[in-house]
């Protein structure tokens, strides 16, 4: 059975900078899963966020390759990036924004995820390093879970 599934996203993300108090971010979303093969699925949503000074609102669309041991996050939008999550591992990339590129690092500490057609969950824990210096550490757990079938004909989802 392949094609694509509607899912709802339940996501915890946390972010710890030095010398500031930590910065989690908490939302639910829907989505769409699909099971290219038997040992890998992608998840995809919609990412809203509004910026605390303007109140301006930008969406960005992630993609998540799962993977047994590693996940793949593409971020697509105003502020762009790949990122390869596998634990122990490092992975460098270029994160685009529209002030310009940065060079960026990412050292993976804890990287699991459980995939199903029906649900699912990613816990992942990692440091993030912009232009050779650390930025932050961040945890994200993402938990998905098969929608109703009357959904999968709502535009968009």
């Amino acid at each position: 059975m392949n094609g694509r599934t509607p899912v709802f996203i339940n996501l915890l993300a946390i972010a710890r900078y030095d010398q500031m108090p930590e910065y989690p971010i908490q939302f639910m979303t829907v989505g769409n899963l699909d099971f290219s093969n038997p040992d890998e699925a992608r998840l995809q949503y919609v990412e809203s966020q509004q910026d605390e000074e303007t109140g301006e609102i930008t969406n960005a669309d992630i993609s998540l390759l799962l993977q047994d041991g590693k996940i793949t996050m593409e971020r697509k939008g105003e502020f762009s990036s790949t990122m390869v999550f596998s634990k122990g591992q490092r992975y460098e990339g270029v994160y685009h924004t529209p002030y310009g590129e940065m060079d960026m690092a990412v050292y993976t500490k804890e990287a699991a995820c459980r995939f199903g057609r029906t649900e699912g969950n990613i816990h992942l824990k990692y440091q993030l390093n912009i232009q050779g210096s650390y930025a932050s550490t961040n945890e994200l757990h993402l938990e998905y879970r098969a929608g109703h079938e009357k959904q999968t004909k709502k535009k968009g989802i």
